[in-house]
């Protein structure tokens, strides 16, 4: 059973469990066993992501890439009603991630100055997709399909190989319907830092995008801080918060909290309310199940009894305060006409209203994207969109005219920080003998 406290009521201390949830061990983590890794990359290529795939994966890998036989193959074996539900979901995430681009900005002022900022593609990207004991598609759609509609040329998705060194068949078999052709087999720190830092088999990204366990989170922030690559996020576990009213359908809220508790152990899943019997019958409704013995139940069970919680609040606006500070990766606002509290919510990864809108419809299908921030990133970072795959590019033109009005004002301000010598000069000397 989840604990059911009041929020008035809780500890400074639980309320600091409750927003800053990321995870004490990280740095531990990163310095003892990620460094290492992504250093013994950096300098051995292939050899060490062979190396640590055997070592953690139980894998001997003969190549790095897939080949275009395995390619062949996995689309070939697929369940063709199965891929149909993912192409199916393919053109919704398209759709949707095609109404993202941007057009270039560019105006002049009555000054004579031009100003502007061009939206570009990056070069190349790295997408990563979770596997080894279990396999998520969906995560190959997701940073996939904006990539390419960004206009990304070179990707490379990086995927932990299964127990015989293949790639899911299905992963490999989206890949082909969408052009992919380069499919790292090894995942974890090794596989971030390959694409990271490029090998000879494994080439470099400017960006790596794409949920994954501590280790994967780990390397992809180190690379970040070395100005190697860049990241959507740090994310962390998945996590969902539901603000529900009395007249919620408690089996509904029940399932949608167990839904996102089945990811992993230490998957968070928080229900806030305004009804304490609401909360009583979604509490029985998941002790129900997880006695059941259903599904993932031990992992449920565990993620339950470490990130489970239920809180009382006396009003939608009081649980919506709390999850504008949560900053939660999912949030569900199954009340009475949700649409009139949008205006309201902050800070959510990918908000999710009314009662006939579970999480599992956007993880998957309605075409919004399912790699978002976690642990409070919300408040301030977004979830993987097409803007992530580009770069903004400013720009300005200036006549000899604007840049006559503007000379007195950089001369001034250029003596103001110290640099009255070559900034003011940059100017001055344009106008000699003028």
């Amino acid at each position: 059973m989840l604990p059911i406290k009041r929020l008035k009521d809780l500890s400074r201390r639980e309320l600091d469990r409750h927003f800053n949830r990321f995870g004490e061990d990280f740095i531990n983590l990163m310095i003892e066993t990620v460094v290492p890794i992504v250093k013994d990359v950096k300098d051995n290529g292939d050899a060490a992501v062979k190396k640590y795939t055997k070592k953690f994966d139980a894998v001997d890998l003969t190549s790095l890439m897939a080949t275009p036989d395995e390619f062949e193959l996995s689309r070939k074996s697929v369940d063709e009603t199965v891929l149909g539900a993912f192409l199916e979901a393919k053109a919704n995430i398209e759709e949707f991630h095609s109404r993202q681009k941007r057009e270039m900005l560019k105006y002049t002022r009555d000054d004579g100055i031009t100003l502007g900022m061009m939206h570009q593609p990056l070069d190349s990207a790295a997408v990563y997709v979770p596997g080894g004991k279990a396999a998520y598609p969906s995560s190959v759609l997701m940073g996939v399909v904006p990539a390419k509609i960004a206009g990304v040329k070179e990707i490379t998705l990086i995927t932990p190989p299964s127990a015989d060194g293949s790639v899911h068949p299905m992963v490999l078999a989206l890949c082909k319907e969408l052009g992919i052709t380069r499919v790292l087999k090894s995942g974890g720190a090794q596989g971030v830092a390959a694409a990271g830092l490029g090998t000879e088999s494994v080439k470099k990204s400017d960006l790596i995008v794409g949920p994954g366990n501590i280790y994967v989170t780990a390397a992809k922030t180190y690379l970040f801080s070395l100005g190697i690559v860049q990241i959507d996020s740090m994310a962390g576990p998945s996590e969902i918060l539901v603000i529900a009213d009395e007249n919620a359908n408690p089996r509904w809220v029940a399932w949608d909290l167990l839904s996102q508790a089945e990811h992993e152990e230490m998957a968070l899943a928080v229900l806030v309310t305004t009804s304490e019997k609401l909360a009583a019958e979604v509490n029985e409704h998941i002790r129900e199940d997880l006695e059941s013995g259903r599904g993932r139940s031990e992992i449920k069970k565990k993620s339950m009894a470490n990130g489970g919680s239920i809180l009382i609040v006396d009003s939608i606006d009081e649980a919506i305060d709390f999850s504008n500070a949560y900053g939660p990766e999912h949030m569900e606002l199954m009340v009475d006409d949700p649409m009139a509290h949008l205006s309201k919510i902050r800070n959510v990864g990918s908000l999710f209203l009314g009662s006939h809108a579970p999480v599992a419809v956007g993880d998957y299908y309605s075409g919004t994207n399912h790699v978002l921030p976690t642990g409070g990133a919300a408040r301030f970072s977004s979830g993987v969109s097409v803007d992530t795959f580009m770069r903004r590019t400013t720009f300005q033109h200036l006549t000899e005219g604007a840049l006559a009005k503007s000379r007195r004002a950089v001369g001034i301000m250029s003596d103001a920080e110290g640099f009255g010598d070559k900034h003011r000069g940059s100017v001055e000397v344009r106008f000699e003998g003028k």
